[in-house]
């Protein structure tokens, strides 16, 4: 369940909104630019369990080796980085700042309540969680072999790995069963990163702007605490923003992509796009 309340807008008025209408268009593109390494972390793991998800639903070998290269993405991704701890942080973050909104004008209490709740419990969750995100492969000398191999372009072959050779020829509900207890781990977090996530993608107010000859810049008001810039173009549109942001200010260069076989160029023509900063 996802709640959308208001948020201080840049010239600092409060303002009770619904979810940004492009997030429902059809035929609507989102680029998105995280502001520090936390939304860094948190938007990949969000890409690569999707992707995970996504794969799983297929039975072939192929999309078999899709998961597991997902999985062990992943598994690099988080790696060096205490994942539950950043969660539990961010959650906790997010309470303190949802617990301000109480009292202004327009909050629909019983909704912001049930939010609150819902990031207490996903607290709670994380800290019943034991062991690293990669407990369940910890010591198993089949997916550390894989793992190794991956490193080197081809090395999963069958005559490299004849032990995958032969997993992958087994019943597809076989194949996704062990898949699943290695990935178990990442389920557990998943839910409390797409919280996080579309609560801040929704704590923003889009706005209809125009990008002069291509390009666009931005000072951000450095009392709020900014997560993440979106663009939004529609999806026929011939060209894509290129981000670079600061925590003070951000700039949006948009590039034709042409055929894709030779290099972008910026646009000269001036670009209508909608912009979303967003902080909670």
């Amino acid at each position: 369940m996802f709640v959308h309340f208001g948020r201080r807008s840049e010239n600092n008025e409060y303002v009770v909104h619904t979810p940004p209408a492009t997030a429902s268009v059809k035929g609507a593109i989102h680029y998105e630019q995280p502001l520090h390494e936390r939304m860094r972390l948190f938007m990949r793991l969000e890409v690569l369990m999707q992707r995970l998800d996504h794969s799983l639903q297929h039975d072939e070998g192929p999309d078999t080796h899709c998961s597991l290269l997902t999985l062990i993405e992943m598994m690099n991704l988080t790696n060096r980085v205490d994942v539950k701890r950043e969660l539990i942080k961010e959650l906790e973050r997010q309470i303190t700042n949802l617990n301000r909104l109480s009292t202004e004008p327009g909050v629909d209490q019983r909704r912001l309540n049930t939010v609150i709740d819902k990031h207490r419990g996903l607290i709670d969750g994380i800290h019943g969680l034991n062991g690293q995100l990669d407990q369940q492969v910890k010591g198993n000398d089949f997916f550390n072999s894989i793992r190794q191999r991956t490193a080197i372009p081809g090395g999963t072959c069958d005559f490299d790995l004849p032990a995958y050779h032969y997993w992958l020829a087994r019943s597809a509900g076989e194949r996704r069963q062990l898949l699943l207890e290695w990935s178990q781990p990442f389920s557990d977090i998943q839910e409390s990163v797409s919280v996080i996530l579309q609560l801040i993608r929704n704590a923003g107010a889009p706005r209809a702007l125009t990008a002069s000859r291509g390009f666009y810049e931005h000072n951000l008001d450095t009392s709020q605490p900014w997560q993440m810039i979106r663009i939004t173009l529609p999806l026929n549109a011939p060209y894509y923003p290129e981000i670079s942001a600061g925590r003070q200010r951000f700039s949006v260069r948009f590039l034709r992509a042409g055929d894709l076989k030779t290099r972008s160029v910026q646009c000269d023509d001036d670009v209508q796009f909608t912009l979303t900063c967003c902080a909670l």
